[in-house]
């Protein structure tokens, strides 16, 4: 199974760079990062969902969204998608190429508008309401529905609930591109890791972290390590405080959290989301790729975090209880959405990942930072990771749609001059 890129890019409009898409009820929260944007030179236009779900065509309100995203890119001319809300208030689209999992969900799907030929790409070419449907055997992959992957914007998402999440993330990214540029600690990564797999040979996250600090060249290295015992909740806290423009952290993963192990051993260190009360960076925010499994994972529930605790109670509120199916906030939002700190922009899995160096989540964030020096917004480091991911890694659907920006696509890396 092949994909192509179009031969010849269509040529649209260019009155806009970004749209941002949101339920009403956050538009007056909203408006500071509209005007913000713009006075930065980013033509920016908001459309509502309620707007887009009674003006324009589809089988259901996220495939309405997709439509009215071809019409913005073909009439406006944006480069940059916003998409603002939880996955209750704002859908994503459940995918079937997962490897072992049942299904996925993805953001991918809003920013692959078109196929190879130009036509608008759907995601079920055969109809039958499951997107990106993939069988798999020893021999082959069959791409059943016909998907691109190949992203023709660049999106990211605020997964917000609340209009407060809203206010805390718009002043966050307007502190962030008014007041970064020129700092001293933006040239600082902090590189965490340790043995992924213990018994398998070597410490993987470390490995890892290694080739990351090499194309980084750029940037001073804090490195914590569980094979020298320097990494814990606190040094990373103190790593974070002291400020970092970016953190490559290559481990494992939970919707609660990450954890690694030290060399040969089964013992966790783990981070999880309580440890966040400790980072107190204020406006020294990094952008972080999370090489791990779970940590955005946007439909976890209430249930899914008392199964953590125990799995018969789980059961329970799944019969019994109402809150079983409200969404709880997972690691890679928790850590964007905190006041007083925290990280700018996160691209994390929504569901388990699979290591590596040469392909999987692995694979897909060096592309990550390999991009770095090219690019001038988060997104665009994503989306040049993921077309060369799909170009050298055809096969695998599952790694490029289930990882995903939390944060404002059109972020200028650094703040502005």
């Amino acid at each position: 199974m092949t994909y192509e890129e179009p031969a010849t890019p269509t040529v649209f409009s260019d009155q806009y760079d970004l749209v941002i898409i949101s339920p009403s009820e956050f538009l007056n929260e909203l408006q500071p990062l509209i005007n913000h944007k713009i006075s930065m030179g980013v033509n920016t236009i908001l459309k509502t969902t309620e707007e887009i779900y009674s003006g324009y065509s589809g089988r259901d309100n996220a495939e309405k969204i997709k439509y009215f995203i071809k019409d913005a890119v073909e009439t406006l001319g944006i480069d940059y998608v916003l998409l603002v809300g939880s996955v209750d208030k704002l859908p994503i689209r459940t995918t079937y190429a997962s490897f072992w999992e049942g299904d996925l969900i993805t953001d991918l799907y809003y920013a692959d508008i078109y196929n190879a030929t130009g036509d608008f790409c759907s995601w079920d070419g055969n109809n039958n309401d499951k997107f990106g449907e993939v069988r798999y055997t020893q021999e082959q992959i069959f791409d059943i529905d016909g998907v691109d992957l190949y992203p023709d914007v660049n999106i990211g998402r605020l997964p917000c609930g609340t209009n407060a999440e809203v206010q805390t993330v718009v002043n966050k990214i307007i502190n962030y591109e008014t007041k970064t540029y020129g700092a001293s600690w933006f040239k600082n990564i902090i590189l965490v890791g340790g043995d992924t797999f213990p018994g398998w040979g070597g410490n993987e996250g470390e490995e890892k972290n290694l080739i990351t600090e090499q194309i980084m060249s750029d940037f001073t290295p804090t490195i914590l390590w569980t094979s020298d015992g320097t990494f814990n909740a606190k040094s990373l806290n103190q790593a974070i405080n002291k400020g970092a423009g970016f953190i490559d952290y290559a481990g494992h993963g939970f919707e609660i959290g990450v954890a690694t192990h030290p060399p040969n051993s089964d013992t966790w260190v783990p981070y999880h989301t309580n440890h966040l009360l400790g980072a107190t960076n204020g406006n020294k925010l990094p952008i972080i790729f999370f090489d791990a499994c779970l940590t955005a994972k946007l439909d976890f529930n209430i249930a899914e975090l008392i199964g953590y605790a125990s799995p018969s109670l789980q059961l329970f509120v799944n019969k019994f209880s109402t809150i079983a199916s409200r969404l709880f906030p997972t690691f890679a939002w928790c850590i964007v959405k905190k006041s007083n700190g925290g990280a700018i922009a996160t691209i994390g899995a929504t569901r388990t990942a699979f290591g590596g160096t040469d392909s999987g989540a692995g694979g897909l964030s060096l592309h990550f930072w390999r991009a770095y020096s090219t690019s001038e917004t988060v997104s665009q480091m994503l989306t040049k990771a993921q077309n060369a991911y799909i170009t050298n890694i055809p096969g695998d659907l599952f790694t490029v749609e289930e990882f995903l920006l939390i944060g404002d696509p059109s972020l200028k890396i650094g703040g502005y001059a």
